[in-house]
């Protein structure tokens, strides 16, 4: 079965509400017709004659020998449709028009309060019978009233639609529904055309093209709007540096490996045949397994740690003496470059880590620093406390990053310009993410500063053991 559309499921919407707004009015002027005195004027009109007419007849022989006289008025009377009676000032029945009952006479208690009610409009009651019954009540001098009944009439709902008022308002009701389907519809036009368009946007980047979408429509369509706009670029940059990735890694595997097939197959076709040259092969090809080794050890930490299956043994260690030790183990990289190492340390600081993984982040720090600085400069590494924090800074005088290229450098796979100074040992761009999943890890935080020129600063921040032991 073929989905329907939002933009159809919100115009069956609106048009079920206004069906249902539409119904219920309808439905509600017909019971306010089936109550209203204007489906009953005629009736009321012919006892309004039949009151007036009597009343003035029956005040000239009211005291003469007049039950003949007041026969004959009664007669005329039923020609009209209604019920008459005189009523006493006690509230008794006098006379009564043929078939008229007395069950069917209203309750006569306040028959002077019931006469000037009747000037204003028609009384009712409910007989024995539970039939509803109009009546009207004039006084015809102070000892007797006249009273003018007739039942009320049965409606049939059919016949209000032929009432000279209610057909104009069935035809203005049909264009208002008319109209309101069409507002309606434009309504779900407008409400969805920017979901449309958010869904041209995701076809687009199945596709690969990446494409701003425009801002705009309703708040959280425009929320919707940046969201996927964020996705695209991240998606964008994601792809862009697995493409890099895959260039990058095969270009790291294919040098080694080209060297190790070269000298392995110069030794098995005896091409090198002297000790000499054998030995050189040999140390060559372990040279080239090495690095091969080293690589595929980076992406597997890298997996553990994008996977959280990295074990991390975590102890309590000091953080001025961890870094001293590194700085020991790179005298000779020191020395080989040229540059000079300053360290800047505060009391004690203990946390509860990886000694082994942190150690892995410092020392991959430093190499950069001592990779990209100028001989004779000086590498500043420097230990402070910010709150609950120990902060690890480590400055050199480099070339520097530059702001664009700074925004990528913990990302898996990026690699600044190799053109700059230290281009011939770059990695494959697995370090730096590795650090920093590795500081993330223990709860800190890396980040990085640098100006074209001037160097660049990492700063590291983990999260002290027990602060109010280390005041």
């Amino acid at each position: 079965m073929q989905p329907s559309s939002i933009n159809l499921r919100l115009w069956l919407t609106y048009s079920l509400i206004i069906l249902l707004v539409l119904f219920f009015a309808l439905a509600g002027i017909v019971f306010a017709f089936q109550s209203s005195p204007l489906l009953y004027r005629q009736v009321f009109l012919r006892m309004d004659l039949v009151s007036h007419l009597l009343t003035n007849r029956l005040s000239f022989v009211i005291a003469a020998d007049w039950d003949p006289t007041i026969d004959l008025f009664f007669k005329e009377a039923e020609l009209l449709d209604v019920e008459v009676a005189i009523i006493d000032n006690k509230g008794a029945s006098v006379f009564l028009s043929d078939g008229y009952l007395e069950s069917e006479l209203p309750p006569m208690t306040t028959l002077a309060q019931d006469a000037e009610n009747s000037q204003e409009h028609i009384l009712t009651f409910r007989d024995e019978e539970k039939i509803i019954w109009f009546y009207k009540i004039s006084k015809i001098n102070d000892n007797y009233y006249l009273l003018v009944a007739a039942e009320r009439p049965n409606v049939a709902i059919g016949s209000l639609f032929q009432d000279e008022l209610v057909k104009p308002m069935l035809k203005t009701g049909l264009f208002a529904l008319i109209g309101a389907f069409v507002v309606s519809w434009l309504m779900a036009e407008w409400i969805t055309r920017p979901l449309k368009r958010l869904s041209q946007s995701a076809n687009n980047i199945a596709e690969g093209k990446y494409e701003p979408i425009p801002i705009e429509g309703p708040r959280e369509v425009q929320q919707l709007a940046r969201s996927m706009n964020d996705m695209s670029g991240k998606v964008e940059n994601s792809l862009k540096s697995q493409r890099d990735f895959v260039a990058n890694v095969s270009h790291e595997f294919k040098t080694p490996l080209t060297s190790i097939q070269g000298f392995s197959q110069a030794i098995f076709d005896e091409t090198v045949h002297k000790p000499a040259d054998i030995k050189h092969a040999a140390e060559v090809i372990l040279k080239e397994t090495d690095r091969l080794n080293i690589l595929v050890n980076d992406l597997l930490t890298l997996a553990k740690l994008d996977a959280g299956t990295m074990a991390m043994n975590k102890e309590k260690i000091e953080i001025n003496h961890l870094i001293k030790s590194l700085i020991e183990d790179f005298r000779f990289e020191i020395e080989k470059s040229g540059v000079r190492i300053k360290g800047v340390y505060t009391k004690p600081l203990y946390l509860f880590a990886d000694s082994t993984r942190l150690s892995q982040v410092f020392l991959n720090l430093i190499d950069n620093a001592i990779k990209f600085s100028k001989s004779g400069s000086q590498i500043l590494i420097t230990i402070s406390r910010e709150g609950n924090y120990a902060c690890v800074g480590v400055k050199d005088q480099g070339a520097g990053i530059s702001e664009e290229e700074l925004e990528r450098i913990f990302e898996r796979f990026y690699q600044v310009d190799k053109a700059r100074k230290g281009g011939s040992d770059h990695g494959v761009g697995l370090g730096l993410a590795i650090a920093r999943q590795i500081v993330v890890a223990h709860g800190g935080e890396i980040s990085a500063t640098s100006q074209l020129g001037e160097g660049s600063t990492f700063m590291v921040k983990l999260p002290i053991e027990d602060a109010t032991q280390n005041q």
